[in-house]
C-alpha cells in the first residue's frame, strides 16, 4: 500500500514540474512572439527611412544635374555684347558700367547719357531670363542686383578707410534700387519670368569685389541663383 502512495506522489509531483515547464515555455513562446512582432516593426521602419533616404538621394542627384546643365546654360548666355560672366564667382556685370561713375558723386540719380546704357542692360537680363524660364519651367530664380563702392586709392593706401562704412551701405543700396526702378519706369519686368528681385548695397565690403582694380568696383553686380524644388518621390 505504501508503494502506490509512493507511486501517486511521484506521478502527481512529475505532473506538476510537467505543468510548471509547459507554463515556462508558453510564456518564453510568447515573448519570442513579441520580440519577433518587435524585430518586425523595426525592420519596418528602418526600411521606410532606407527608402526615404533612397528617394532623397535620388532627388539630390536630379537637382544636381539640373544645376549643372544651368550652370552650362549661364556660359553659353554670356555671350552678350553688354553683361559679361565670372565664371569663378557665378555672377553678371554690366560691362559698360565697370569702372564709370554712371552717377554724380554721393548722388544716387543716373547721369542722362547712361540711360540708354541703363536699359541695354535691362534688355540684356530680359532675354537671359526669358530663355532661361523658357528652358526650365520648373526653376524660380532670384535676382540680386547688387551696388558696390570703390574705395579713394589715398584712403586704400593709408588704410584709413572704413569697411563698414554705413553711408556706402546706403549709398550703393540706393543707386542699386534706382538701377531698377529706372528699368521699370522703362517698361522692363524682370519679375514676369518667376524671379524674386532682391536689391542690394555690399559698400566698401563683399566677396564679389574686384581685389585687383580698385576702380572696377564702380558696378553692379548681377546674381541670378536658382531655386530648385525637389521632386516629389514615385
Amino acid at each position: 500500500m505504501k508503494r502506490n502512495e509512493d507511486n501517486g506522489s511521484f506521478w502527481l509531483s512529475y505532473s506538476d514540474l510537467m505543468t510548471s515547464m509547459f507554463f515556462i515555455m508558453l510564456v518564453l513562446f510568447i515573448v519570442c512572439l513579441v520580440k519577433v512582432s518587435m524585430s518586425y516593426k523595426e525592420l519596418e521602419r528602418e526600411k521606410q527611412k532606407t527608402e526615404q533616404i533612397l528617394a532623397e538621394t535620388q532627388a539630390t542627384n536630379e537637382q544636381l544635374q539640373q544645376i549643372l546643365q544651368l550652370d552650362q546654360q549661364f556660359k553659353e548666355l554670356s555671350n552678350s555684347s553688354v553683361l559679361g560672366y565670372d565664371e569663378e564667382k557665378k555672377m553678371f556685370y554690366a560691362k559698360d558700367f565697370v569702372g564709370v561713375e554712371i552717377f554724380n558723386p554721393n548722388d544716387d540719380n543716373i547721369k542722362p547719357e547712361y540711360l540708354g546704357k541703363v536699359k541695354d542692360v535691362g534688355e540684356a537680363l530680359k532675354v537671359i531670363l526669358s530663355k532661361l524660364h523658357q528652358e526650365n519651367p520648373r526653376f524660380s530664380y532670384q535676382l540680386v542686383i547688387e551696388g558696390t563702392a570703390a574705395i579713394k586709392w589715398e584712403q586704400k593706401a593709408a588704410g584709413t578707410y572704413n569697411p563698414d562704412n554705413q553711408e556706402m551701405y546706403w549709398l550703393s543700396y540706393r543707386r542699386a534700387l534706382a538701377l531698377y526702378n529706372k528699368w521699370r519706369s522703362q517698361g522692363l519686368n524682370l519679375r514676369d519670368y518667376n524671379t524674386e528681385i532682391i536689391i542690394a548695397g555690399s559698400g566698401f565690403n563683399g566677396i564679389n569685389r574686384d581685389n585687383r582694380v580698385e576702380d572696377n568696383n564702380k558696378r553692379f553686380i548681377i546674381q541670378i541663383i536658382p531655386k530648385v524644388s525637389r521632386p516629389k518621390p514615385n
